[in-house]
């Protein structure tokens, strides 16, 4: 029997990038953990240049991709001196809307923070962030061999802590604006 005119249902592509062995590594497990549907890029987990990045999310266009997010930490911008580079790449597909390109200040330590807390403190680098985040998880480490597990992953979103993190984003991106 043949299925109704109109019943096919298309799957949309997602593409995540992460510039950084973390955001890569975050991402991979995210996918497994919460069985969410996107592809990661690199799949090497190598840092990237902003060069490769406006390379791979060019080919994700040209390949109809449906939707890319570009992961980068803000710090690495400003320490690497490529703040003019970086302002390229967004003005470049900034209106392009199957292209969002989130910068994490000063890391995406950070964000992880906000897992297990409202703040609005201002970091001045990932160093900052990471010693505030080994409160709530002391092991957490940088190296290729504790990111490559998952647990970190599963503890970061265990006991609704993402829908936590969302909410302290907003709150914090609220307090952030200016009437």
């Amino acid at each position: 029997m043949s299925r109704k005119n109109g019943d096919r249902r298309f799957r949309l592509k997602y593409a995540v990038l992460g510039d950084g062995m973390t955001e890569q590594f975050y991402l991979k497990h995210l996918k497994d953990v919460k069985g969410y549907n996107y592809a990661t890029r690199p799949s090497l987990f190598n840092n990237i240049e902003i060069s490769q990045a406006r390379d791979i999310i060019d080919e994700l266009l040209r390949g109809g991709t449906d939707g890319i997010v570009y992961l980068t930490d803000y710090d690495t911008i400003v320490n690497q001196h490529r703040k003019a580079e970086f302002d390229e790449l967004k003005n470049r597909y900034q209106d392009i809307p199957q292209v969002l390109i989130c910068e994490t200040m000063p890391s995406i330590e950070f964000w992880f923070l906000l897992h297990y807390q409202y703040t609005t403190q201002s970091f001045q680098n990932a160093t900052e962030a990471l010693n505030a985040l080994k409160k709530y998880m002391p092991s957490f480490e940088k190296r290729k061999v504790w990111l490559a597990k998952s647990q970190w992953v599963n503890e970061l979103c265990a006991d609704n802590k993402m829908d936590t993190a969302v909410e302290n984003a907003m709150e914090s991106t609220m307090s952030n604006c200016s009437l």
